[in-house]
């Protein structure tokens, strides 16, 4: 007989995008999900995801074997939300965290089919990625670089750059069901491979896969502004 490795009972969660998501799950099956979107940015809307969603599951954070939270490609602020929430609890708790990427759970939304996931990454760009496609970071109407044919694009992104996105893969497929473009947090467990050890907190981090705008406007460090201003007097 074959013993899975995979933890009894998860609790996953992504903050990557403007909807967060978190989801339990026990023998691989899923218990609950909860979703909350928001255009505000989700803070500590995320405990509460968290809290109903193991209420909703009759369960305590006593009670899991491991943690996993999405790791990118997204907003800077949404990434590291969800990571510092989850290490936290990781902490606190002494349960295994385990990362696995945003768009993977997109990739997986669609078993089967040529998924590309298209992540809204503002400032009018998008993140993509597909299999055999490490995420790069482009405009909408520059997506024809790193993918073509009849494909099925998953994502924020691929709603709101729709018509870019068409122009460019006019075979391209984008489905109108609003949730399959949210990524599951329920699908992040079946993205990681669970014959590997836990990471370390420390050196679990997001997929950034361009610069933020702090190292773009301060390429040499953020200025201290109290010593700017006891140098010039």
């Amino acid at each position: 007989m074959v013993i899975s490795p995979r933890p009894r009972t998860i609790l996953c969660a992504d903050t990557a995008t403007l909807a967060a998501c978190v989801a339990v799950l026990q023998d691989g099956e899923v218990v609950t999900e909860r979703t909350a979107r928001s255009l505000q940015g989700h803070g500590p809307g995320l405990l509460d995801l968290i809290h109903g969603a193991l209420e909703d599951a009759e369960l305590k954070l006593t009670d899991l074997d491991a943690l996993v939270c999405g790791l990118g490609p997204g907003t800077f602020t949404g990434l590291r939300i969800a990571l510092a929430t989850l290490k936290g609890l990781a902490l606190a708790t002494g349960l295994p965290l385990y990362g696995a990427r945003t768009t993977h759970a997109l990739l997986a939304a669609l078993p089967g089919r040529p998924v590309v996931a298209v992540v809204d990454a503002r400032r009018g760009e998008i993140f993509v990625e597909a299999a055999g496609i490490e995420p790069v970071c482009c405009r909408p109407l520059d997506i024809g670089k790193y993918v073509q044919g009849p494909v099925v694009l998953l994502g924020d992104g691929a709603r709101k750059h729709a018509d870019a996105l068409k122009n460019v893969l006019p075979e391209a497929e984008i489905p109108s069901v609003a949730s399959l473009h949210m990524p599951r947090a329920a699908l992040l467990a079946a993205c990681v491979d669970w014959t590997l050890p836990a990471p370390a907190l420390a050196t679990l981090e997001p997929t950034y896969v361009r610069r933020s705008d702090a190292e773009i406007n301060y390429p040499e460090g953020f200025p201290d502004f109290a010593g700017h201003k006891q140098a010039g007097g």
